[in-house]
């Protein structure tokens, strides 16, 4: 190498240094300019293309992250054997984020493939093909990459994340709650681990551990998406306590980050019973009614409403609302999530356990562009089973036919209904 050559290489070295600099301090529309200005001093080299396509993939320009990685891959592979295997992994890594990002994900578990094969020690690289792996549902494949860049940094939150995640779907539930503590004690602002763990911490009734984990996440967070079950979950939490007050104050603020949503309403109206204060609780609940359409949608409404009325000593009030009550309530699930959701089997009213709204969304999506008349068919094969099961008093498991769809040729399917109680002897 000439003196001229090995002085442009350590020119370029000292410049990718600077703009690597500029992107560890955040500086990103300065690292891009310094960028270009590489690029037009220096010519298209490899490593100013990947800073170019790991800028690209921050701003979310999946398309320009694709290109510059692609044109970094082709001047590595050219290189053969003297190809900086490290950066070729690295482009291949932006590649690969970039893919998923636009849901190829066939393409990014291959292009992940490749980064890890071009280097074992890439930690983003093991890392992202677990992200894609845990989206496909390999998750054996996910957990063995995850443990790995585990293995070579255990400080960084992003693998104890997703590794909680996978346990946590798989109901290994003291994982989780170890994972998802050490993905937050890494990350303060990972939200969704934060949410998790309080939950997890709430069913264990760690109510003092979960208080504490809520706490940043409802000062501190910007995701409604997270804070608001959060405040709903922290409203519950004091209730447990007897603190009506502290309860309608989270509830409000979920109410304020998701104003347009009936779960801090419903909540505030728990809170506000809890508290003696039933008129009250009444308004906030007809403000639930004229936000959801058809209150059957959500039965907590007519729940809380018969409490309201019962502490109000109107006890007819009270059965009239709480038989209009069917399924189960819906204000735990968002609280707790669905696979934490702590009530997911519990009718709100054993009378009417049959959750015809439901079956309806499962059947439709929406429950309101089903056909005229649908519900009220439906309603009318259900109103039928009470009497079928006096007829028989040993069944234990029963399966309707749910009615025909007009206009369509296959038929929903059946309803099977599961009995809870003793079954007699023939």
């Amino acid at each position: 190498m000439s003196e001229q050559d090995a002085g442009q290489e350590q020119s370029l070295k000292q410049a990718v240094e600077a703009i690597e600099a500029l992107i560890e301090e955040e500086e990103i529309d300065q690292a891009s300019e310094q960028v270009e200005a590489g690029i037009a001093r220096f010519g298209e080299k490899a490593a100013l293309l990947v800073l170019k396509a790991d800028l690209a993939l921050d701003d979310e320009d999946y398309d320009a992250c694709v290109a510059a990685a692609d044109a970094a891959i082709a001047k590595l592979e050219a290189a053969g054997d003297e190809a900086d295997t490290g950066q070729l992994s690295r482009a291949l890594v932006c590649k690969g984020y970039a893919l998923y990002g636009q849901d190829d994900l066939q393409a990014a578990r291959q292009t992940f493939n490749a980064a890890v094969a071009a280097d074992a020690t890439n930690w983003a690289a093991l890392v992202g093909r677990a992200t894609v792996h845990d989206y496909l549902n390999f998750l054996t494949a996910a957990l063995i990459d995850l443990d790995r860049a585990i293995e070579l940094d255990d400080q960084d939150g992003q693998p104890f994340a997703i590794r909680g995640s996978i346990h946590l779907r798989a109901r290994r539930l003291d994982e989780a709650e170890k994972d998802l503590r050490l993905a937050v004690e890494s990350d303060a602002d990972d939200e969704e681990s934060r949410l998790n763990l309080a939950r997890l911490q709430a069913l264990n009734n760690d109510s003092a551990g979960a208080r504490e984990t809520l706490e940043y996440l409802i000062n501190e967070g910007e995701s409604p998406e997270f804070v608001a079950p959060g405040a709903l979950l922290r409203s519950q939490l004091a209730l447990g306590l007897g603190s009506a007050d502290a309860a309608a104050i989270d509830a409000q603020h979920a109410i304020d980050l998701m104003p347009d949503k009936p779960w801090g309403y419903l909540a505030l109206a728990a809170a506000r019973i809890t508290g003696g204060q039933a008129g009250d609780a009444i308004s906030t609940l007809k403000e639930v009614e004229d936000l959801v359409g058809n209150p059957r949608d959500f039965p907590d409404i007519f729940a809380l409403r018969a409490a309201a009325y019962d502490q109000l000593g109107k006890e007819d009030k009270s059965k009239e609302e709480q038989n209009k009550a069917e399924g189960v309530a819906r204000l735990p699930e968002f609280v707790y999530g669905v696979l934490l959701n702590p009530t997911q089997n519990v009718p709100v009213n054993p009378n009417n356990p049959i959750d015809i709204r439901g079956i309806m969304r499962q059947i439709f999506g929406d429950a309101d562009s089903a056909p005229a008349g649908y519900e009220d068919a439906i309603r009318k094969v259900i109103d039928q089973i009470p009497q079928y099961i006096e007829k028989h008093q040993n069944v234990g498991r029963i399966e309707v036919e749910l009615p025909p769809i007009p206009g369509r040729e296959k038929a929903p399917g059946n309803l099977v209904i599961q009995l809870n109680r003793p079954q007699t002897a023939n």
